[in-house]
């Protein structure tokens, strides 16, 4: 979709929430053998490098769900499947969200279910997540100006890079805590509704899959792979749980 060098593509975290490069890709100071001093370089670089999207859009959670699905089937950088991930993954949450909210009656009160159901309300954080589909715009920016930008140098490129890396894998993190979240609710929910609780887990299961190959397009370290295949797996076997019928617990 995006003929670039290395196909990088993804998103930024949004102004005011960028994690530092440590936090987010510590096995990249191992691997590359930075110093202490070029360490704190790179991740001041992560907080402070960004840049406009290239072309003014409207913001993802301000438009119909027709527009975005016409402007991701368009023939233009963004949005692009880094989007479409945090969009699968909102829709996942407010599924949720909203059997949660009818375990709110009186009985589920005085049985303790409506505590458990305003747990899960809090917890999942839609407008966070659909936010992520904006962020992809302007990390793919930043990306699309360090291959262009003949001045900028070498530790201002790995920033972008590690910025456009760690939206796509805080993405994946926040599906599986949700996943976790869904499941563990699943016992208190409205059996009348228990269903759509149950799309909220495949669809942030699958959101976090399409993370996952925005992810691999930006060329996480090994070890970074091998921990989010690992939040997949646990994942799946959620899922698996849930298709074969198994109680959760």
């Amino acid at each position: 979709r995006r003929a670039a060098p290395h196909q990088r593509s993804l998103r930024r975290p949004e102004p005011g929430r960028h994690n530092s490069i440590e936090e987010v890709m510590p096995e990249l100071k191992l691997e590359t053998g930075n110093t202490e001093e070029q360490w704190a370089m790179l991740s001041a670089l992560a907080h402070t490098t960004a840049a406009a999207p290239a072309a003014k859009q409207s913001p993802t959670a301000d438009q119909i769900v027709g527009e975005f699905v016409a402007a991701l089937a368009a023939k233009q950088p963004t949005p692009g499947g880094g989007a479409a991930a945090a969009v699968g993954a909102a829709v996942g949450a407010a599924a949720a969200a909203m059997a949660a909210a009818y375990t709110t009656r009186k009985k589920d009160r005085e049985s303790g279910a409506a505590a458990a159901a305003e747990a899960l309300i809090a917890t999942l954080d839609t407008a966070a997540v659909l936010a992520a589909a904006d962020a992809d715009a302007v990390a793919y920016a930043d990306l699309q100006r360090s291959w262009k930008d003949a001045d900028m140098s070498a530790e201002e490129k790995a920033a972008v890079e590690a910025r456009a890396l760690a939206v796509p894998v805080q993405l994946v993190e926040r599906c599986h805590a949700y996943v976790l979240a869904i499941q563990a609710f699943l016992p208190s929910c409205n059996p009348n509704i228990t269903s759509d609780a149950k799309v909220g887990i495949h669809q942030l299961a699958g959101a976090a899959r399409a993370a996952f190959q925005t992810a691999l397009v930006n060329s996480p370290p090994a070890a970074e792979r091998e921990r989010l295949r690992g939040l997949l797996r646990e994942m799946r076997e959620v899922e698996e749980a849930l298709l074969e019928g198994e109680a959760c617990p």
